[in-house]
């Protein structure tokens, strides 16, 4: 899934990997606040990812979710989570997620969780996937 948004140039664009379930559904989960259209979501899994000229690599966005700012600046892991809360008016997700001295404890678990996203996804990611799309729509 290939997601564009109304605005000219969305304030932050999501790279995510479309083949995991739980990924997906928190996408979905973003999209349904993304009323302003200041949130872009890539499926780096899309055919034609590597040459749209994102610049950034499909194993790379594959490793960790990674985020473009409306000024070019790219976030990897967590920092794109503070930054996608905020856009979608959760704050307090916003706020937690950004605290520098978290970081320490955030960063390895969400690489950690990252790295077993697949398995994880495989047994629970169906589910949430399925409750995302009634209860988001």
């Amino acid at each position: 899934m290939q997601t564009t948004t109304a605005t000219a140039t969305p304030e932050l664009t999501l790279y995510y990997d479309g083949q995991c379930p739980l990924c997906v559904a928190e996408i979905d989960f973003l999209q349904s606040r993304n009323a302003q259209g200041q949130l872009a979501f890539v499926d780096v899994t899309h055919t034609g990812f590597e040459a749209a000229g994102h610049n950034i690599s499909c194993e790379a966005a594959m490793a960790q979710i990674h985020g473009r700012t409306a000024d070019g600046q790219v976030l990897v892991g967590v920092p794109v989570f503070a930054a996608a809360y905020r856009l979608a008016k959760l704050p307090v997700l916003a706020w937690v997620l950004s605290r520098k001295w978290l970081m320490p404890l955030l960063q390895p678990a969400y690489v950690l969780f990252a790295k077993h996203r697949q398995a994880i996804s495989k047994r629970i990611g169906p589910s949430v996937l399925k409750f995302s799309k009634r209860f988001l729509r």
